[in-house]
């Protein structure tokens, strides 16, 4: 099937019958998810060629009922592709067949709350093109959209007609779908409001102010971006009139910590003051919730006088470089961007705003510990070298010599060695007074802690035929531990020889002893 896909582009004309013959039986599998989410890889592909575009053309209505029939049967791993391979098809929809844009509408606006990013990403970005579809013109008719009378009249496309499918999800029957009705809703917001007239949208700015209200935190997160998105993007004439309605809707939920929902109703009220004031804000709030506009005007105020002052020190930053997007669209930063973002914009209002919350503090604290362009990301790693030869990268103990932590100088190693206690060969600490010579006047019985590691040297006398002969006087020596008849341990007792006394020294049976205290007891 790979090989099908990449080659179907060089293909005639005469082989696509074929292939969408093809594709029509493997799209209703459900056994092999893989093999079907290949076969809606196809037609986006053959989407990029021009004997591709006249094939989807030709073939469009056979595409719909297609797409409509295989709804049901599409595995999880292929919703994406399926989304990408409706988009191709509404791409090269004729005018007179807009009626599968509301056919397949209520599954793109569920796929904009998938788990997979890219499949969110396709949802929204289909919703968009569905727009744009409907905002060029063209003729709905209703009856054959599935579950609509055979009676139903024809209805002429536009945006607003758009609008008004998608708000149908409002009063859907679960939780979730009217979740994802308001995501919707604020994604194509977002890109038609300078489109839309100012009635239809103080409508749907009416409509879902109550959802704020909602005792369902699925709802209420989703209220939140679209609340968001109403204040950063939409004219001020239209939201202003509602901050007596959405202001205490928020404040209900200021004191929410599950889902951050706190962080973000504190990120709303930013944006609300920086745009409409601090005094117009605080006339719709609440009394209970006056302390959180308080403190987050002080905390702006305080950020703004460490930074003239970091200006009359002569620390300021250079404001000249262009910042980097950190959202991969205007909506994603519409929707997740803080005020912390905006800083230097709109000096009438920052002395009333603030943005001292607990996910800005994260993002900027994420910033200031991020590497500046030209140093050196992620944790140093460092070489370390021989003073005497160069170290060879193709000898398989380099490896070894590659280290996390930073090495010592020679200065610091000889500082630490010339500060290190004195022990003899057996371990012993000695002590006398200070000699910069090392160990000489001793007579060579103490040494330094580190010698034995920097010059490896062996026990005994010093050298590697003293360490043998130390261990063979260990084992086999007239000091060492001997087993006698039956296995016994016997060790010699040298005492009277080390005072001076005479004999031979005493042999001592472990084995035997233990017997005769065994008896006594």
């Amino acid at each position: 099937m790979d090989l099908i896909i990449t080659l179907s582009v060089y293909l005639p004309l005469s082989t696509f019958p074929r292939l969408f013959n093809l594709t029509s039986r493997v799209l209703p599998l459900t056994l092999d998810p893989q093999l079907q989410k290949k076969a809606y890889k196809l037609l986006p592909r053959l989407a990029s060629s021009s004997n591709g575009v006249v094939a989807l053309q030709s073939r469009n209505k056979d595409l719909q009922t297609l797409f409509l029939s295989s709804a049901t049967s599409t595995s999880p791993p292929a919703r994406r592709d399926r989304l990408l391979a409706i988009a191709a098809t509404i791409t090269h929809l004729p005018p007179t067949d807009l009626h599968f844009i509301p056919s397949v509408l209520s599954e793109v606006v569920i796929a904009s709350k998938e788990v997979n990013e890219k499949a969110r990403s396709a949802a929204f970005d289909l919703l968009v093109l569905m727009g744009r579809k409907m905002m060029a013109g063209g003729t709905i008719e209703q009856s054959k959209i599935p579950h609509m009378d055979a009676g139903a009249p024809r209805t002429e496309a536009s945006l607003e007609e758009f609008f008004t499918m998608m708000s149908a999800g409002l009063v859907g029957s679960t939780p979730h779908a009217v979740s994802a009705s308001i995501t919707a809703l604020t994604r194509v917001l977002y890109e038609f409001h300078s489109e839309l007239g100012s009635s239809v949208i103080e409508d749907l700015v009416s409509t879902l102010d109550l959802f704020l209200t909602s005792s369902n935190r699925e709802i209420v997160r989703s209220c939140l971006g679209f609340t968001k998105v109403a204040i950063v993007t939409l004219p001020e004439g239209i939201v202003r009139p509602h901050l007596t309605s959405v202001v205490p809707g928020l404040m209900g939920w200021s004191k929410e910590h599950k889902s951050r929902f706190r962080a973000k109703v504190k990120h709303i009220f930013e944006r609300a003051i920086r745009r409409f004031g601090f005094e117009a804000v605080e006339r719709c709030c609440p009394d209970d919730g006056k302390k959180l506009l308080q403190n987050i005007r002080k905390s702006k105020e305080r950020k703004k006088r460490k930074r003239g002052e970091a200006k009359e020190a002569g620390e300021e930053e250079a404001d000249e470089e262009p910042r980097k997007g950190r959202f991969e669209s205007e909506y994603d930063e519409a929707i997740y961007g803080s005020e912390e973002e905006d800083d230097d914009d709109d000096d009438s209002n920052l002395a009333s705003s603030g943005d001292d919350n607990i996910g800005t503090k994260r993002r900027s604290k994420a910033r200031n510990n991020r590497p500046a362009v030209g140093r050196k990301e992620g944790k140093g790693t460092y070489i370390v070298e021989d003073p005497d030869e160069p170290l060879d990268l193709l000898d398989r103990s380099a490896l070894g010599r590659i280290t996390s932590r930073q090495p010592l100088s020679p200065t610091t190693k000889q500082r630490r060695n010339n500060t290190k206690a004195k022990v003899d060969l057996d371990g012993k600490l000695v002590f006398g007074p200070d000699d910069d010579h090392g160990d000489d006047d001793d007579g060579g019985d103490a040494m330094a802690v580190d010698s034995r590691n920097d010059q490896k040297e062996e026990p005994g006398d010093g050298t590697l035929e003293g360490g043998i002969h130390a261990y063979m006087e260990a084992i086999r020596g007239k000091d060492a531990v001997q087993r006698g008849r039956g296995g016994r341990l016997k060790f010699f007792n040298n005492k009277r020889l080390k005072k001076g006394g005479g004999g031979g020294g005493d042999e001592m049976d472990v084995d035997d002893e233990m017997e005769g205290r065994r008896k006594e007891k």
